[in-house]
């Protein structure tokens, strides 16, 4: 049970018949660090979880248990210290069962009527069709290394081998790397992002008027559109009331500085102590990687080149877990996962299938800490 002494702050949260529950709390003092996507099993005794977390964790594997005939699946992360495994990261998830979802704070229902995996479905393949500016096997050749089994991996080659930059003077690419080259986010989540004005504004609203300007986008509105989700009567306004907040509305992770948004967690990536937050986008790891800020440690799992989850290093902090399409366009990634966390989001999550591959986008939100609206938390696939 949760007391108001344990947590400052408490929103939105998915249960599943009282077994297990996502969501989103401050502990602690007023100016401790914000968790803004947790999860962990309810009714259960000590003792259950400590065996299960520990075959998870030393088998690496996900194993799946039945708790009043509910599937729950329990992934372990583990790290190496000093010569030793220890665990880092215990994420709860909701099998094929059904499960309730409550409203999140500051954001719109987590599904709404008539966005069933059917329809989104045929967005995806529509959305594939058109992104004609991802990359093709030619333009982008990877070295995944070694496999990781539960401990923490070693310095491999780098990740990508070979990528024709000529892919980077298609617009979408020239823009983002702008935002990137400009350094115009600072990456430490516990230091305030600089104000949104001047040219840091123009440069953000070139990326963000290129990226919404695509046919994957356009495919996406008209999807948000057919659900009657809120402000979609008109794309102008749709872009300044919802979008603009939730990729660009700026929060706190540190119950303070306004230092994170949704924005820099997915596509630049941030620093909270000794580790990466986010960083879901392969143009900025590729850019990492040249610049020589990325050490790559081993991979997970991949379904070919298209989306994988590995472990690396980022200007000397660890990313143990981590993961992002590989075989997708930018732009593609910005609009699924703006309907992911729209019309999926905080427990719901979106399944679809890429070239017959399962994927699944985890989301959340949250309360912007400017007052903007509902900003964008995470938002990130995963490969099943």
């Amino acid at each position: 049970m949760l007391s108001d002494t344990s947590v400052s702050e408490f929103s939105g949260s998915s249960l599943s018949m009282g077994i297990a529950i996502d969501l989103q709390f401050v502990g602690g003092p007023s100016d401790a660090d914000e968790d803004l996507e947790t999860s962990f099993l309810l009714n259960t005794s000590p003792e259950f979880e400590f065996a299960a977390y520990t075959v998870a964790a030393l088998t690496n594997t996900q194993p799946t248990v039945v708790i009043q005939g509910e599937n729950v699946d329990i992934q372990a992360a583990t790290l190496t210290v000093n010569g030793m495994t220890v665990l880092d990261k215990v994420v709860i998830s909701f099998g094929e069962s059904n499960k309730a979802t409550t409203k999140h704070s500051g954001s719109a229902t987590t599904k709404h009527n008539g966005a069933t995996d059917a329809a989104l479905q045929i967005l995806v393949d529509k959305m594939w069709a058109e992104d004609q500016d991802r990359p093709t096997a030619a333009q982008v050749t990877m070295n995944w290394g070694a496999h990781i089994s539960g401990k923490s991996g070693s310095k491999q080659s780098n990740l990508f081998t070979t990528v024709d930059e000529s892919i980077f003077n298609k617009k979408q690419y020239a823009d983002l790397i702008t935002t990137y080259t400009q350094n115009l986010l600072t990456a430490d989540v516990c230091k305030a992002e600089p104000a949104m004005s001047g040219f840091r504004k123009q440069y953000f609203q070139q990326v963000f008027d290129t990226f919404t300007a695509t046919p994957m986008f356009t495919s996406a509105f008209a999807y948000l559109q057919s659900i009657n989700y809120k402000e979609t009567s008109s794309l102008a306004n749709f872009k300044t009331k919802v979008l603009w907040p939730l990729w660009f509305g700026t929060y706190s992770r540190c119950k303070g500085p306004l230092g994170s948004s949704g924005w820099e967690h997915v596509f630049s990536g941030e620093i909270k102590g000794n580790g990466v937050d986010g960083q879901h986008d392969w143009t900025r790891y590729y850019m990492e990687q040249k610049a020589d800020h990325m050490v790559y440690e081993g991979y997970y799992s991949h379904d070919d080149n298209l989306i994988g989850t590995f472990q690396y290093q980022w200007n000397g902090a660890t990313k143990p877990t981590g993961g992002f399409f590989t075989g997708t366009s930018p732009a593609f990634d910005f609009s699924i996962f703006t309907v992911c966390t729209l019309a999926h989001g905080n427990g719901a999550n979106c399944h679809f299938k890429v070239n017959n591959f399962p994927i699944t986008v985890v989301s959340y939100t949250q309360a912007c800490g400017d007052g903007s609206g509902t900003c964008l938390a995470t938002s990130y696939p995963e490969n099943q």
